[in-house]
Order: structure tokens, then sequence, then C-alpha cells
């Protein structure tokens, strides 16, 4: 499935590198991801850096979102029912706390064939790979894959940017695309701690262009956060992060513990048929 990023050719394991027909080879770290991300230069940070992949895990690990990786997991069950030989994409996989349990129940049920988990963030890749024995971690762009055309029967996205012209390219003729997106009330008492007017999100503006929805399942269910660090990490996974004020901030880092709905909505995609 992984093809050379700079070339395009595909790329063969050889020990501890991938290599392509042209030449170029792509170093397997130790802990067993590769970096195929070729737009950043050397020392430059891309994507979610040690400390925040090391929070978001850690804030994972306690099963806050166990019912969403269940539901997910319930999915591939279902999608590869009369199916075998699964190649698997998780698009924008972060530190793989989704990916590995999906990887897993397909390859229980004797379905995969090829697991592939790319991120932008080397932190993430590498954090992932360690835990991941079915799945080989890459570190690149979600829009741009280095991935050969047509070669996933599954391509998953979580919380995560969904470049259609990407996916249609990357995904087989009769392939789904699995997307997990935030429910109306999610995080709703979190929002409404940290801002004065908070808002619902809009389920129905979840669409992508070039493929029609062929399955809806949304769910929802409360937690209640211990302590301040999970309430701001929990925050801190979120898109409001970046636009708070200070004053939301502040009552933020004031809350203790809290109770909180999680929603979400998972959407299944295939693509539209061409003449």
């Amino acid at each position: 499935m992984l093809i050379c990023p700079h070339c395009g050719a595909p790329l063969v394991r050889k020990d501890k590198t991938f290599c392509c027909e042209s030449g170029h080879s792509y170093d397997i770290a130790r802990a067993g991801y590769c970096n195929l991300l070729q737009t950043n230069k050397p020392g430059d940070h891309t994507g979610d850096s040690k400390e925040m992949v090391e929070a978001r895990r850690r804030f994972l690990d306690q099963g806050y979102y166990e019912g969403l990786a269940m539901a997910m997991c319930q999915q591939m069950k279902n999608l590869t029912k009369d199916k075998a030989d699964i190649n698997f994409v998780d698009a924008g996989c972060g530190e793989g706390y989704y990916t590995r349990q999906m990887a897993a129940v397909l390859h229980e049920n004797g379905k995969l064939k090829e697991s592939i988990g790319v991120d932008i963030s080397k932190s993430a890749t590498q954090y992932a790979a360690k835990r991941d024995p079915h799945t080989q971690y890459v570190t690149g762009s979600a829009f741009h894959m280095p991935l050969a055309d047509h070669c996933a029967d599954i391509i998953c996205s979580l919380f995560a940017p969904t470049p259609e012209d990407e996916f249609l390219r990357v995904l087989k003729p009769d392939g789904v695309v699995v997307c997990a997106v935030p429910g109306e009330d999610h995080l709703w008492e979190l929002k409404c701690a940290v801002y004065d007017k908070p808002y619902q999100n809009r389920e129905e503006k979840y669409q992508l262009r070039g493929f029609r929805r062929i399955g809806r399942q949304k769910f929802t269910y409360r937690v209640h956060l211990e302590c301040p660090e999970d309430i701001q990490t929990l925050f801190a996974m979120t898109p409001y992060s970046h636009r708070t004020p200070k004053i939301g901030l502040a009552r933020l880092q004031a809350l203790k513990e809290l109770d909180v709905t999680l929603s979400f909505v998972i959407l299944v995609f295939s693509a539209e048929e061409t003449e």
C-alpha cells in the first residue's frame, strides 16, 4: 500500500528500511514507525507535540472515550461481514487509540490484510507504533498520503480532516469512508463552563463531496471527569482551545471536576458512481 513520497513508486520493506525501485529509502525507527513526510525540514515541529500526545494518551487510557472505540470496532465487524483481505487506513490516526482497537478486531476476525496509520505528528506515530503490532504507522499528511491509488477498502477519519479528493484517490471503487464527528450536545457542560453563550454543534453540516452517505449512527453518554488535569486535557483536544478568551480559560482552570456529555455521530460514505 505504501508508496515513495518522492517519486510515487511502490515501497518494499527490506530489514529496517522501506525502499523503492528508484533507490529512495526511508528508515524504520526502533519504535516501528516510518517518517514519510517530506515537507518539513529536519528539526521542524509538525503536528502535535510530544507533551500533547502524552497528555491525550493518558486521558484516553482512562476509558472516557471507550464507548466510541467500541462503536467503531462494531462498525468494522459490520462493514467486513462478507469480505476478506481488508486494507485498512486510519487517516489522522493520532496516537493510535482507535486505530489499534479497530485493527485488532479485523485481525481477530481473520479479515485484516494490511493496516496503515497516517498522522502528521512524528510523536503521535511513534507512540502509536509501540502499542500496535498489527499496523504500520507512518508520519505523513492526510492531504498527501504516501499510499497507492485505490488501495484501501476502509478509510477512517476520527475528528480529523477529510480531504475528499485524496480519499477518492486512495479508496477502492467499492470501499467506504467511516467518519466520527461530534454530536450536537458533545461537551455541552464544558462549553457552558467556558463560554457565556455556548452553541451546539451542527450535525447536518458533515458531508463529503464526491461521496454519498450510506450509514449513520448517533450515541450519547455522560462521564465524570475527576480532576482538573483531565478537564484541561479534554479541552485541549478540541478546536475550542485555540479560540477561547482569557476569561474562559480562567474558568476552565478553576474547575475541579465535571460531569460532561459525550455525543458522537458515526457516518459511513461510499464513493458516488461516475459515468
